[in-house]
């Protein structure tokens, strides 16, 4: 099972790779891993957000949860901030940490 430290290492690394392929603004990492809550079966939940103007951003967000999820064998929701709703919104913000 991966551990918070080696995902964040893991954006840490590839950070500006992921900014510049997916044109992101930020990725973060949230929910139970980055609460170190997880268990096995947990999934890895990401946070980002996109440049303005960012086109196919289905397509983007499959390709960066299928990075992650060879990377570190788990399933990996990837949610943009714009669109979480507004009554989760605070705590996953404040639960979040962003590279």
């Amino acid at each position: 099972m991966a551990e918070k430290k080696e995902i964040l290492d893991f954006i840490r690394r590839e950070k500006e790779n992921l900014l510049r392929k997916y044109h992101l603004t930020k990725i973060g990492l949230f929910g139970s891993f980055a609460r170190d809550e997880q268990k096995a079966g947990s999934d890895i939940d990401l946070i980002v957000e996109f440049e303005p103007g960012t086109e196919n951003l289905y397509e983007i967000k499959e390709e960066i949860r299928k990075v992650f999820q060879e990377q570190f064998h788990s399933k990996v929701d990837v949610c943009r901030e714009k669109y979480i709703k507004p009554y989760y919104k605070e705590q996953i913000l404040e639960d979040a940490i962003f590279i």
